[in-house]
């Protein structure tokens, strides 16, 4: 089953996990090495946004405000309805949670719970069942077609094209996705940039980095535990394909197993995450994520990311960057693979970032994602920035994991 359609099923049964993520949850994860466990920097992950989202103090202040508010009001939002509204996203303009809704008595719960309501057109419902059949369509793939999913705010579809390599197949299969959505009016864009989404491990050194075996770099993402005492973290699925490789940390020496004993590494329609064991001696767990200059940020459980929410994301090859979730629930085609359920930000990113970690709201960071891939613009180049992550909650769910806390 396709991670979007997951989620619709178990939007009532992950209902006390994500109110839990909003308070005293389980704290986070993070690289798993000695440290002396020094204070997370609140200060260093504003510095990062007002130089990433070009915002000054006050503005950085009341941002994150606003957020905070917005996060507690989509934890309500999901507890009072009983299934996925059409659409819900952060506006910065009026600093408010929308939430798209199709019935009279959804806004109206909308509103109690603190959130803007929009009445629109068309179901979450119709539009995950026009994603799935376009998904049926593009099958293996399309050439020149890098993804599609929900567009929330549109309250429509998105199909995303590489305008460099579209041709008649290209153009084909956009007459055949506008004509599945003619019957019921769904709006269709089509999104055209030379960003063509690549997963992302390469061979750069620096930042928090873990190397599978010699096929390259990649970063930590976030430290878990789980059943029988097991003691790990999760990173990138791509990074992870060889069964009971060695896994070695930033310093050369060997932190653990990736994809012990096989089953641990996902890579495909139901996301892109894997999981590495850390056995290696010397290596221990944290609950930190390197974040502006290498300080320590400390998460302190998980949340989905909302579409128009700030994040900033931690990697080897980039260091730590902040930008705005710009969609979520997509389809992207990185030609080697067909991965459901991603989301997108415009936080700069390049390889060697693959794996590395998502967090949001200083003070009480949250986990949200773990990198899966991004265009070909990086943080030294120009152009619109695609960078992409798969959110965390999946891979939580699916080894019955849990982030890791300080002392325990």
């Amino acid at each position: 089953m396709h991670c979007r359609f997951r989620k619709a099923a178990l939007w009532g049964a992950t209902m006390a996990a994500v109110l839990a993520a909003t308070g005293p949850f389980s704290p986070a994860h993070a690289a798993p090495r000695p440290d002396p466990t020094p204070q997370p920097s609140p200060r260093g992950m504003l510095d990062a946004m007002r130089r990433d989202l070009g915002l000054t103090p006050d503005q950085a202040r009341t941002r994150l405000a606003q957020e905070a508010e917005a996060q507690r009001a989509a934890a309500a939002v999901r507890r009072v309805l009983s299934a996925p509204p059409a659409g819900m996203w952060f506006d910065k303009t009026v600093g408010k949670l929308v939430v798209a809704v199709t019935v009279g008595s959804d806004a109206e719960r909308v509103r109690a719970a603190g959130a803007l309501p929009k009445t629109v057109t068309h179901s979450r419902a119709a539009l995950t069942e026009l994603t799935r059949q376009i998904s049926t369509r593009a099958g293996k793939g399309v050439p020149g077609v890098t993804g599609w999913g929900v567009d929330e705010r549109a309250n429509g579809v998105v199909v995303r094209v590489d305008r460099r390599s579209a041709g008649r197949a290209t153009d084909a299969f956009e007459n055949a996705v506008r004509s599945m959505a003619a019957p019921s009016r769904i709006p269709v864009t089509v999104e055209r940039s030379d960003q063509v989404p690549r997963q992302q491990g390469g061979t750069v050194i620096g930042g928090e980095r873990w190397m599978p075996g010699k096929e390259g770099i990649c970063s930590i993402g976030f430290s878990v535990t789980g059943p029988g005492g097991f003691q790990g973290f999760l990173t990138a699925g791509h990074c992870t394909h060889n069964v009971d490789q060695d896994a070695f940390g930033k310093d050369g020496t060997r932190m653990g197993t990736s994809n012990k004993g096989g089953g641990h590494s996902v890579i495909g329609r139901e996301g892109d995450f894997g999981l590495v064991t850390v056995d290696g001696d010397g290596w221990r767990l944290s609950p930190n994520v390197a974040g502006q200059g290498g300080q320590p940020v400390a998460v302190t459980g998980s949340q989905e990311g909302v579409t128009g929410m700030s994040v900033c994301h931690s990697g080897e090859a980039t260091g730590w960057h902040c930008g705005e979730i710009t969609r979520s629930e997509q389809t992207v085609d990185y030609g080697t693979a067909i991965v459901d359920g991603l989301s997108f930000t415009n936080a700069c990113s390049a390889p060697g970032d693959s794996g590395g970690s998502y967090v949001t709201q200083p003070g009480s960071p949250k986990a949200v994602g773990l990198h899966s891939g991004g265009g070909t613009a990086t943080c030294n180049d120009g152009g619109d920035t695609i960078t992409i992550f798969q959110p965390v909650d999946e891979a939580l769910a699916k080894w019955n994991l849990k982030l890791k806390r300080n002392g325990s």
